[in-house]
């Protein structure tokens, strides 16, 4: 990867040039994206507007660099491209977040950010980290204990307990406590990593709602860019969802070390059948404890349960 200074002559050159390549416009501090082959070009914004940074990405880019530079010299980063690396739209220094659990019926929510440079970069590829849905639960446990003392990072675990208090007795829908942890994720990092304005958020929701989610909170960072599927276009969002993804099954492990039971992830009857068999070993009230209790699971639960349970009284 090459980074180069071009002016708006230059910009606009290069915009002509690979028209009919333009993957992506104006995402956040991004003015666009090329992808040809396996050339990447992406342009940044200055606010000074007296240049503008380009990185190119592939094979063969020092040509390019010297036709479109307005440097006589610049440093090339000497990295290992590997085909099947996702199409990253921006690789500077960035933060972004990302959450897991919000689905699991019986497991924890956890979200973090992640900070993410060349240097972090080099590690990612190095032990083959994309996003979390496309890695092994095995890899993830292998892998991401080996990049968390090298990496910049902040997460944040939420009990179902505690999702039932948030949801019942203050009334916090699943996107408002998503916005919640979000935010004191992506504020702990950006109070470490102060300089960073390249802040990306796998979006759930609209920016003016999740804004709106965040109105009586005293920190709330702004200048977020919401991508949807942000994971496949940021690598910090991609890294966050590896790293909660990671705390994620170390929470799952907990309760099954706990109850003795090896317990199911997602929604599905399985679930339902698992769940019916903890309430006979562990009791209702317990129950209440693991479970998100506004899921549509509690409710077939509880009623098989009490079904049951009066059958059997007859």
């Amino acid at each position: 990867m090459i980074t180069i200074k071009v002016d708006e002559k230059t910009l606009q050159q290069i915009e002509n040039k690979y028209k009919d390549y333009i993957t992506c416009r104006n995402v956040g501090y991004i003015l666009y994206c090329i992808k040809k082959e396996d050339l990447i070009i992406t342009a940044y914004d200055n606010n000074k507007k007296n240049y503008f940074k380009v990185t190119l990405q592939g094979k063969n880019i020092l040509p390019l660099a010297k036709e479109y530079s307005l440097e006589e010299k610049f440093m090339a980063k000497k990295e290992k491209v590997i085909e099947e690396k996702p199409y990253y739209i921006d690789v500077s220094p960035q933060i972004g977040s990302d959450e897991v659990g919000t689905g699991d019926f019986l497991a924890p929510i956890v979200v973090c950010a992640a900070y993410v440079d060349s240097k972090v970069m080099k590690y990612i590829n190095e032990l083959g980290i994309t996003d979390s849905k496309k890695l092994s639960d095995k890899m993830i446990l292998t892998n991401i204990p080996l990049i968390l003392k090298k990496i910049h990072y902040s997460c944040k675990v939420l009990s179902n307990q505690n999702y039932n208090n948030l949801n019942q007795n203050y009334g916090y829908n699943l996107n408002q406590i998503k916005a919640l942890l979000h935010n004191s994720c992506l504020s702990i990092l950006h109070k470490r990593c102060p300089y960073i304005g390249n802040i990306y958020m796998d979006q759930f929701s609209e920016e003016k709602k999740y804004y709106e989610y965040l109105k009586d909170q005293p920190n709330i960072l702004k200048n977020i860019v919401f991508k949807e599927k942000g994971e496949l276009y940021f690598p910090s969002i991609a890294l966050a969802s590896c790293v909660a993804r990671y705390f994620f099954l170390i929470e799952v492990k907990k309760l099954n070390d706990k109850y003795k039971m090896n317990f199911p992830l997602g929604a599905s009857n399985k679930v339902n059948e698992f769940s019916l068999e903890f309430i006979k070993k562990y009791g209702l009230q317990e129950f209440k404890k693991i479970s998100k209790n506004n899921f549509i699971n509690f409710n077939q639960v509880s009623t098989i349960y009490f079904n049951l349970d009066n059958t059997s009284e007859k």
